[in-house]
């Protein structure tokens, strides 16, 4: 059962009040059974609408519903249908059980047993927890290369696991298969799965909430065309019916999904519109049931007397930032020179250009609250006091001074065009345009400004081909964990910056091992003030998204980790009422 650690896990899962799960008034969600989804209030039989299908648009293509390398926010909100873990979040954020119903702690607390229910994956096959011995380690192989492996970091043998990606020389297949065996995850029998820390880390349980940890069979994935809605084997509330790529995705209720929460809606439709706009004229021909409706649209919605009705405001878990290249990562031999952007006088210099109170009111419509850190309010760890440089044009000039006398060159124009990565087609061009006038207006300086697709932006990101680059980050699971490790450690599978501190990683390092939670949130803020302190980043925007829903979904369990769609963390409790 839950022993002495859950009570030191579970809380690390919470938010504040003002963050916490809200649900619509039509149907709200009740508290959940030990295990299970929060299950709607059904209305009366009669209330419900003959067709129960729910219509969403998730932003685009998904890159990938492989949940070991899955990224996005895309892919996550299928992926949150199809797949459940061992352990999961309810509508307040905190961890509960799912595929397993129960579990155990050791005494010094780096080992966890895990006691599965009964459970069947969509093609009929038991779930056992041999998957689970399978999943992690193919989580964690470098041959994988999934962004997300560092969450193996505290797992025993994760650390040379991770130590492999990248490697020069790389190392052999019979090098990397002898580390799997020393992973520190075993299945004694079907129903039995263990995993072994090689240190204390507090957050792992909220880490144990995430798509990357859930049970994968070997036989369906490393089958032709496995990811497919021909082939797809799902284990959570719904299977993968129809994936039109490029147009449309249909779930289905999963006939053999174990929870009890059982699926009211026959049908989701996902569409993928290239465009805000294009998701927002949907929604207002009838098409849509709910929409996170462009920045641009919102003055008029509020004005209009039926989308008024249907528009909220909802606090989300998410930061808008931007990344320098910080060029510490990478070799000096992929990168060649490492642009202006390695300079730290030239990233505060750019930081303190930025009014962003102003890009908040022209590009999201005034929607937001200004970051200047990373953490999230909401989360423990965030410091409303971290803000070491503040909007300041004549300071700005300053460091641009400095960082020009540095890098050896008169001015900014002679640095040349700096390139500005972003993906396209998603709403982010003004606010591209808004950043790059203002250093253009400030120092002079010119950027090329690169709009890819989605897929193609996140690589090239992720390579460090931009000087400049858009990105933004949703909470995974509530924990500054979560906020910090992985993004800006130095060899971070979602490190975009490139930045690499050792005395920022060491402090991560510490307050995973500390089980006081005051002491914990301490050296979280002492690590996020380093890295601010770096100018690693161009922090902007904590996330109030406006949302467009129809008075006639029901049930709808929205928590502000919800990313592409509101209740997107819980399908199974969404009903359609008649209208």
């Amino acid at each position: 059962m839950q022993k002495r650690l859950l009570g030191i896990f579970a809380s690390m899962a919470i938010v504040l009040a003002a963050c916490g799960g809200a649900t619509t008034s039509s149907a709200p969600a009740d508290s959940a059974a030990p295990g299970e989804s929060p299950a709607a209030s059904a209305p009366p039989e009669s209330n419900l609408a003959d067709e129960q299908i729910y219509r969403i648009d998730i932003s685009g293509e998904p890159p990938t519903l492989d949940p070991s390398v899955a990224q996005d926010s895309n892919s996550l909100a299928v992926l949150r249908a199809l797949h459940r873990p061992l352990v999961y979040i309810d509508k307040d954020l905190k961890v509960v059980p799912s595929l397993a119903e129960s579990w155990d702690v050791s005494a010094d607390a780096q080992t966890m047993t895990f006691h599965l229910r009964d459970a069947q994956y969509s093609n009929g096959d038991p779930i056992v927890a041999g998957d689970l011995v399978y999943s992690w380690k193919r989580l964690v192989d470098p041959r994988t290369a999934a962004p997300y492996s560092y969450v193996m970091a505290e797992v025993a043998g994760g650390p040379e696991l991770l130590a492999m990606a990248g490697a020069d020389p790389a190392p052999s297949d019979a090098d990397i298969d002898a580390a799997l065996a020393n992973l520190g995850v075993a299945a004694p029998d079907d129903k039995t799965f263990v995993v072994t820390l090689n240190t204390p880390a507090t957050y792992f349980l909220s880490a144990m909430t995430l798509w990357v940890t859930v049970p994968i069979q070997e036989k369906w994935i490393t089958g032709e065309g496995a990811t497919e809605a021909a082939n797809y084997v799902s284990s959570g509330p719904y299977v993968l019916d129809t994936w039109d790529h490029n147009s449309e995705i249909i779930l289905k209720p999963n006939p053999n999904w174990y929870g009890e929460t059982k699926s009211t809606l026959t049908e989701i439709h996902m569409s993928m519109a290239p465009e805000p706009a294009v998701a927002q004229a949907a929604y207002e021909a009838g098409e849509l049931d709910v929409n996170f409706p462009p920045s641009e649209d919102i003055a008029r919605i509020k004005a209009d007397p039926v989308m008024s009705a249907e528009y909220q405001e909802l606090a989300q878990l998410s930061i808008t930032y931007y990344t320098f290249n910080n060029y510490q990562v990478k070799t000096a031999s992929t990168y060649g020179t490492p642009g202006p952007t390695a300079n730290k006088h030239f990233r505060i210099a750019l930081t303190q250009a930025v009014d962003k109170q102003a890009f908040i009111d022209a590009t999201f419509a005034g929607n937001g609250k200004i970051a200047n850190s990373f953490v999230m309010p909401g989360i423990p760890g965030y410091d409303e006091s971290i803000d070491p440089y503040p909007f300041d044009l004549a300071s700005a000039k300053e460091h641009m001074t400095l960082a020009l006398q540095e890098l050896g060159v008169a001015s900014a124009a002679d640095l040349g065009k700096l390139k500005f990565g972003f993906n396209s087609g998603a709403g982010h061009e003004p606010r591209v345009a808004f950043l790059a006038e203002a250093w253009r207006q400030a120092f002079g300086l010119e950027t090329e400004q690169i709009g890819s697709d989605f897929s193609v932006f996140l690589t090239q990101r992720t390579d460090g081909q931009y000087a400049l680059a858009r990105d933004g980050w949703g909470a995974d699971y509530p924990h500054a964990n979560n906020q910090l490790s992985g993004l800006f450690t130095c060899d971070g599978g979602n490190n975009d910056s490139q930045y690499c501190n050792p005395a920022f990683d060491a402090l991560l390092k510490q307050a995973a091992a500390e089980p006081d939670q005051d002491k914990q949130v301490a050296l979280y803020k002492q690590a996020q003030t380093i890295m601010m302190d770096d100018a690693s980043i161009l922090p902007l925007r904590y996330a109030v998204t406006g949302t467009l829903i129809r008075p006639y979904v029901s049930g709808l369990t929205i928590t502000p980790m919800d990313s592409e769609t509101p209740g997107e963390h819980f399908y199974e409790t969404i009903q359609i009422l008649k209208h």
